[in-house]
């Protein structure tokens, strides 16, 4: 499963030996690392970027302090860097989307972030928990995890449903209504379906850039894979064909 994983570390030296021991985990091939970042609070409102290592983290800050305020509206710098990592979440929605969707993560992972503590944020395919946080407990990580990509489209199917719900809603009380209050209803109504027209039109751009990063990711599989010995192959196979259904379902919606 391609989780999005947060682990958080009370100060650089454990986070660097996490750091190392995941990139270990990832050249065995028992877990698939596509996009990681480290981040360090420096004081309050301000990060710093440690390292970054993968195709979708290039447009993210250079390494250096950067005032929370540029990043205030994606929900912090966790936000920011999933957003950059995935192409699915902060970044890729709106900002009312975003808060709304993925608040209660963010905002559990966020206040872990004393001043000097560190966070990893992992785009990665694992097959369970149990490795990466077994390889992090000796370095006192406390982890999260989600699946963003099944989250966010949970979430858009309870938005477009929602305004579904509520133009059937007004287009019943249209055949009920008295006709000097019929035009304030189907104003209502034509408001309700450019608000469904315009999450559509969201929900296609957030699955052609979610799509876009898949394809990314399958590259950098098959990167790895020609480097790879029989034994690594196969588990690198395993990894690739399940990138495949979830670029197959995408490209269906």
């Amino acid at each position: 499963m391609e989780n999005i994983v947060v682990s958080t570390f009370q100060n650089v030296q454990d986070a660097t030996l996490g750091l190392n021991k995941l990139k270990d985990l990832d050249q065995l091939n028992d877990i698939t690392i596509y996009n990681m970042v480290m981040i360090r609070k420096t004081a309050e409102g301000k990060f710093e970027f440690l390292y970054q290592d993968g195709p979708d983290t290039q447009d993210l800050p250079a390494n250096g302090a950067m005032a929370g305020t540029l990043i205030g509206a994606l929900a912090g710098p966790i936000g920011m860097a999933i957003g950059m990592l995935t192409g699915v979440m902060v970044g890729a929605a709106d900002e009312d989307d975003t808060l709304e969707m993925s608040s209660e993560f963010l905002d559990a992972v966020n206040k872990r972030l004393a001043i000097d503590s560190v966070a990893i944020v992992l785009d990665v395919e694992e097959d369970g928990a149990f490795m990466i946080d077994s390889y992090l407990e000796p370095f006192h990580g406390t982890i999260a995890r989600r699946d963003t990509a099944a989250e966010f489209d949970k979430f858009d199917q309870e938005q477009w449903q929602e305004v579904q719900d509520e133009i059937a809603k007004e287009e019943q009380q249209l055949k009920q209504a008295r006709d000097e209050d019929k035009a304030a209803i189907k104003a209502s109504i034509a408001k309700l379906k450019a608000a469904s027209d315009e999450k559509m039109k969201k929900i296609r751009e957030r699955n052609a850039k979610a799509k876009q990063h898949l394809q990314n990711k399958l590259k950098a599989l098959d990167e790895k894979w020609k480097a790879s010995n029989q034994q690594m192959k196969a588990r690198i196979e395993q990894h690739r064909e399940k990138l495949k259904e979830k670029l197959n379902h995408i490209s269906q919606l």
